[in-house]
């Protein structure tokens, strides 16, 4: 292994929230790229999108997640499990909450089911 391979670092970040949560925004801005669709309308993301933001000899990949929420069709509990799922196989999970909405005892409900 060269030096240049042993200082290389890397992992995964997940960004996970409600829907509209700004988990889409956040991405494109660390990234510096639009990677990911960003739309007032919920559940704009319906998969996992990863976004690369590279700094000297380290790598972050961020891992953007549907948004979290007490699903009711099959498609809605498609898109919590993979949300959670990728929070699963990160190395650090970012919580993003909307400061206007805050988070609500239903919410906190909701994200531990």
């Amino acid at each position: 292994m060269s030096a240049a391979e042993e200082d290389t670092r890397c992992g995964f970040v997940a960004l996970i929230g409600a829907p509209n949560a700004g988990k889409s925004t956040l991405l494109n801005a660390l990234v510096g790229a639009k990677v990911s669709i960003v739309s007032r309308k919920v559940q704009t993301t319906r998969a996992l999108v990863r976004g690369i933001a590279i700094q000297d000899e380290a790598q972050i990949i961020f891992v953007d997640t549907p948004g979290i929420f007490a699903p009711k069709r099959r498609l809605d509990r498609a898109m919590v499990t993979s949300a959670w799922g990728g929070a699963g196989d990160a190395d650090v999970v970012a919580l993003l909450v909307d400061s206007k909405k805050g988070s609500t005892t239903r919410s906190r409900r909701s994200s531990t089911s």
